[in-house]
C-alpha cells in the first residue's frame, strides 16, 4: 500500500465556517510548525497526524501539540528508538519534562465524555466535547487527550461522574483542563515524558468512526479568529 495516496481522513465539509480557538497557548501552527509539533530528537514527524510512528508503520488520527510552558525535571529515561533507514533498534536515555500549558474547548458545544481515570483508556484523562456543523447540522466530536487535569467545575461536572448525553455547554475558548501524560500504557507514558503534548483529535458523527485530519481543521478554521 503507498501510504502517501491512502488517506483515511474524511474530507472536512466543503461549505462548513466555523470561528475557532486555539487549543492551547502553542500559536506557532501557522508561523513555525517546527514548534508547534510534539517531536522525539529521532523523530521529527512524531506529533504529525498520518503515517508518522513507527518508520511510517503505524497511522496516528490525532495531532500532538507540544507545549509552550514546560518544566525540565533534571531526570531522564530509557527509551527504544528504532533507525528507520536500517530498521535497527538502539536504546537511548533521554531528558524528561513536565508541560504546564492549559487546554481550551476549540469551538461550542456540549460536553459527551469526561474520563478521570487515566487506567481506562489510552488518551488517559480526556475529554470529548461534541459540536455540531453550523450548515449540516450533523454532530462531530473534539478530543482532548493526556491531561494531568480536568477543570470539571467549568464542564458543570464532577470527576468520576458519568456525563448524559448533551447535558453540559461548554463555550469557544472555555478552559476544559491542563496538558499532562496521561494513559493507560506505561510504555506511552514514558514516550510523553520525553514528548510532551495534548492529544487533540476530530472525530466524525459516529465518534468510534473515522476522523478528520486535525492540522487541516485548525489552519482552516481558525484562520478568520487569528489576531
Amino acid at each position: 500500500m503507498n501510504n502517501a495516496i491512502h488517506n483515511p481522513f474524511l474530507p472536512l465539509p466543503s461549505d462548513a465556517t466555523l470561528r475557532i480557538e486555539w487549543p492551547t497557548p502553542n500559536h506557532f501552527l501557522l508561523e513555525a510548525p517546527e514548534k508547534f509539533f510534539a517531536r522525539t530528537r529521532v523523530n521529527a514527524d512524531y506529533g504529525k497526524p498520518g503515517f508518522t510512528r513507527d518508520c511510517g508503520k503505524r497511522f496516528h488520527w490525532g495531532c500532538d501539540i507540544a507545549p509552550v510552558n514546560v518544566t525540565a525535571t533534571g531526570r531522564t529515561t530509557r527509551v527504544i528508538f528504532t533507525d528507520c533507514a536500517t530498521g535497527v533498534d538502539f536504546e537511548s536515555e533521554e531528558p524528561t519534562f513536565v508541560p504546564q500549558d492549559d487546554v481550551f474547548c476549540v469551538f461550542e458545544g456540549r460536553v459527551a465524555e469526561v474520563v478521570e481515570d487515566e487506567s481506562v483508556s489510552d488518551f488517559g484523562k480526556h475529554v470529548v466535547i461534541e459540536h455540531v456543523w453550523p450548515r449540516s447540522g450533523e454532530k462531530f466530536f473534539t478530543v482532548y487527550g493526556h491531561l494531568a487535569e480536568i477543570a470539571s467545575q467549568n464542564l458543570s461536572t464532577q470527576a468520576g461522574t458519568p456525563v448524559p448525553p448533551r447535558a453540559y455547554e461548554v463555550l469557544r475558548g472555555q478552559l476544559i483542563g491542563k496538558m499532562g501524560q496521561t494513559g493507560r500504557s506505561a510504555d506511552a507514558r514514558n514516550w510523553m515524558s520525553i514528548a510532551p503534548h495534548l492529544h487533540f483529535e476530530v472525530r466524525d458523527v459516529s465518534l468510534n468512526g473515522r476522523a478528520y485530519e486535525p492540522v487541516e481543521f485548525l489552519k482552516r478554521f481558525l484562520t478568520s479568529s487569528r489576531h
